[in-house]
């Protein structure tokens, strides 16, 4: 099985320029999530309805040019290639409330966003700046970014000299910026929102012992944040659950009660529940034999409908099946 590092990046973003998607996307059935009470820790801001399935993909080319559409049930292009502003390139993208989608760009130590609206046929609009809203520092392959379903938060992750990293939360609408940075070198992935909770799974790096052997890496934990307490050291941070070994990607359900994650083994791939209280696993709400393996785990601004990112370079989603060339695509939302 490969490290947790190497399938922990996005599906087709180059690790030194390596990684490729394959030439096709499947996709597969999968089951909403339950709305009961939010536990107390979550604290969401408003009940979270399903939408409908998402009926388009929209990613970012791998070399960061520009975002395009595909339609999930045909494979097709919608619209014209959004080009990315003059001078940067796209990295990130996430869903937003409605139709849009939030897009990072980056550039001379510097990330900006920018809003892109579908329409109802999916094709994009003119991409939009977000005034105010920039984070400082080093954008990599590795970054994560996720917005709040209301689209009033931006979290987004930069990482230092050594592998440590930092989460910034930005505010849509003023630009203010909240900072919490790690001292230690790990994996900051999979961020997501329930109210102004962000979980993450913090996947530490393998070490150097004292005798200059490599030490193997703790097993990784999923995190949450309470964005609206104090910033400093991302300590402040709760460990709520420990992943078995192959646990690859989680992300939090909108009411806070349950994590879904993303498992890879020698002889299978599944999404398995496990509930944020007792930290017990609950259902296993998707398998397939094989060795397509997990590399990230997303989900659409309702947060009922999942998007996973295969090792063998396909996207898993609803139950359509027309196979989608995603080989171009570097990061991608729904």
């Amino acid at each position: 099985m490969a490290t947790a590092w190497r399938n922990a990046v996005p599906v087709g973003v180059a690790v030194v320029g390596a990684l490729v998607i394959g030439a096709g996307v499947d996709t597969v059935h999968r089951h909403p999530w339950s709305h009961k009470k939010a536990a107390t820790a979550a604290k969401p801001t408003a009940t979270t309805k399903h939408s409908e399935k998402p009926r388009f993909v929209v990613g970012v080319r791998r070399d960061g040019d520009a975002i395009v559409v595909r339609d999930v049930r045909t494979g097709h292009d919608v619209g014209l290639p959004v080009a990315a502003p003059a001078g940067r390139r796209f990295q990130r993208i996430a869903a937003g409330p409605g139709d849009s989608y939030v897009v990072a760009s980056y550039a001379s130590r510097k990330v900006v966003f920018h809003r892109l609206t579908l329409g109802k046929d999916g094709r994009p609009s003119a991409l939009a700046d977000i005034p105010r809203a920039a984070v400082p520092g080093v954008s990599t392959p590795s970054s994560d970014m996720a917005v709040t379903p209301d689209g009033a938060n931006i979290a987004y992750v930069t990482y230092r000299s050594g592998g440590a990293g930092s989460v910034d939360v930005i505010s849509t609408r003023t630009g203010a910026r909240k900072t919490w940075t790690a001292k230690s070198a790990a994996r900051i992935s999979s961020l997501s929102w329930a109210g102004d909770t962000l979980s993450f799974l913090w996947s530490p790096q393998p070490r150097a012992g004292a005798h200059g052997e490599l030490v193997a890496a703790a097993a990784p934990q999923v995190r949450t944040l309470d964005t609206a307490g104090p910033v400093g050291d991302l300590k402040l941070s709760k460990a709520i659950l420990k992943l078995p070994a192959g646990a690859q990607a989680a992300v939090l359900s909108p009411d806070g009660r349950t994590i879904v994650a993303g498992l890879e083994s020698s002889s299978r791939v599944a999404l398995q529940q496990y509930s944020t209280e007792t930290g017990r696993p609950g259902r296993v709400l998707w398998e397939q034999p094989g060795k397509s393996g997990v590399r990230r785990l997303d989900a659409d601004s309702s947060g009922g409908h999942l998007l996973l990112s295969g090792d063998d370079g396909r996207l898993y989603g609803p139950d359509e099946r027309t196979p989608v060339n995603a080989g171009d695509l570097s990061d991608v939302a729904w």
